[in-house]
């Protein structure tokens, strides 16, 4: 038997162990009431909630159980099954084509406006590839100024009908069940849309006035035309803090809220509030940046339209300029390294046109929740996603949906390149910074927090080399959520060095 196997080949670090209900219940991890019994998602007297699994990669016996067929709040482990599938649909090669369209005369005049064409390429970004260690970015606008340099080399040198952004791949998402409107201020929650620059974020670093009624000092990039207008007020030290957010006005951009003086320098990522727009003056910049004189007009079509079907929608045209994405494999890297939400999201819609959908959310996630049922992933009735990226408070996963996907992908031809893109624990990604006492290498996990939920889910090898898949998760604990997580790094710390009893389980 494996865990007879088990047993003899880590003899070693097996000794003075604890039994499993022991180690738990140090840990404050087990405990179950009678109001859990009856229903209710409480574990102990003040709520908090663990679901706990680790297996074999090849054999489906839980070695760890502790409620691990609950449902509860997966953060962004939920990113696990949405990436595994976008693999499955679209290949680890595909790529995205963001292109420009038009009809340029000899003169260098363009007959129309410039057609910009969304396809849906969550790294029209600086962004450096491959992704090592952290995000690397260059200078924003780099990405423009290339589409810019080939519309120059194309003979465009005047575009008096302006541009027209056609963001119809898909239908623009603003509003996500279950993502709050803090969370929309901010580049996690932006607007899911075919067309994004930038990650659909600003960088502002915000400077309050020395007395209030006066303007705070900001630094916004990009701000491309100079387009945002700055309406961050100082207030006194009674007066009433507004949260600082980039809205549109009409054709132009406010950053609104207020700081309170003497506070200290403010900085966020802020979300577009409007991708498509604010991607069209990014090119518009760039373009008169090149010597191109582009027409004030910028319209965005947001019209549903088949996937290449742009030639009957823009007849006479031809591609002036072309972006091609990295490719997916690389893309799915950076979403799982960072947990880029819009990307997963952005992504996620692609594939569902791909099998047939219409690109919709509600489309993309009934194609998502087929193929989880399909591939024996998604197996509790009281699981749910309604989101791709696990931002939503309404999706509900178990521990053993989440190990049941990562050994799922030992069977399939993607699988290795999806296990690489999770973050290395003291190297990269959101484990940079986590388990630096442990062996380099030793675990590969995709991390997950939410106000009040802490998940983690990947892969790691014993002190004997033996490889497992685990998922650890917690919600409704009392604390802070990086006491949360300290939690959470001890239980696979002590699996890790053996201090935990591996023993089957009685539902596996």
């Amino acid at each position: 038997m494996l865990l007879n196997g088990l047993k003899e080949k880590t003899s070693d670090w097996l000794l003075d162990m604890i039994s499993l209900g022991l180690f738990l219940g140090m840990l404050g991890l087990c405990g179950v009431s009678q109001a859990e019994t009856n229903g209710n998602n409480e574990s102990s007297a003040n709520g908090e909630h663990w679901s706990i699994a680790l297996r074999s990669i090849h054999d489906a016996h839980l070695l760890l159980n502790q409620e691990a067929t609950h449902s509860q709040l997966p953060a962004s482990t939920a990113k696990l099954l949405t990436t595994a599938y976008i693999l499955q649909v679209l290949g680890a090669e595909a790529r995205q084509h963001t292109l420009v369209l038009g009809t340029v005369e000899s003169t260098g005049t363009v007959i129309g406006p410039l057609i910009v064409l969304g396809d849906g390429d969550p790294d029209i970004s600086s962004r450096h590839f491959p992704f090592v260690k952290k995000t690397e970015r260059g200078d924003p606008m780099l990405p423009m100024r290339s589409i810019a340099k080939s519309l120059y080399a194309r003979g465009v040198r005047y575009a008096p009908d302006g541009m027209v952004v056609d963001a119809g791949k898909f239908p623009e998402d603003h509003h996500i069940p279950g993502w709050t409107a803090d969370d929309q201020r901010f580049w996690f929650g932006a607007p899911v849309s075919a067309l994004m620059f930038n990650d659909a974020m600003v960088s502002v670093e915000l400077l309050p006035a020395r007395r209030a009624g006066r303007l705070a000092t900001v630094k916004i990039t990009p701000d491309p035309l100079n387009v945002i207008i700055n309406k961050v007020q100082t207030v006194g030290q009674h007066g009433e803090e507004r949260p600082v957010q980039l809205i549109q006005s009409g054709n132009q951009y406010q950053l609104i809220g207020s700081v309170r003086a003497n506070t200290g320098n403010f900085s966020a990522l802020l979300a577009q509030p409007d991708p498509p727009y604010f991607a069209a003056l990014a090119l518009r910049q760039a373009a008169e940046e090149e010597g191109i004189v582009v027409g004030p007009t910028i319209s965005v079509d947001r019209r549903p339209r088949s996937p290449g079907a742009w030639r009957s929608r823009y007849p006479s045209t031809t591609v002036l300029a072309e972006r091609v994405s990295p490719s997916l494999a690389e893309e799915i890297t950076v979403a799982n390294k960072v947990s880029e939400n819009t990307h997963v999201e952005v992504l996620l819609r692609d594939a569902d046109l791909r099998r047939g959908g219409d690109g919709s959310r509600a489309s993309a996630m009934q194609g998502l929740h087929n193929w989880l049922l399909q591939s024996g992933i998604l197996n509790n009735g009281s699981s749910q996603l309604v989101d791709g990226s696990g931002l939503s408070r309404l999706d509900r996963l178990s521990a053993k949906e989440l190990v049941s996907a990562l050994a799922y992908s030992y069977q399939q031809s993607w699988g290795k390149i999806w296990r690489d893109s999770l973050p290395v624990a003291a190297v990269d990604g959101t484990l940079r910074h986590r388990f630096l006492d442990l062996p380099k290498g030793t675990i590969r996990a995709k991390t997950g927090t939410l106000r009040n939920a802490v998940t983690l889910a990947g892969l790691l090898r014993n002190k004997s080399g033996e490889a497992y898949v685990f998922a650890i998760m917690v919600d409704h604990f009392q604390g802070t959520d990086a006491e949360a997580r300290a939690r959470v790094d001890q239980v696979v710390r002590d699996i890790i060095l053996g201090k935990s009893q591996l023993s089957p389980s009685r539902d596996s």
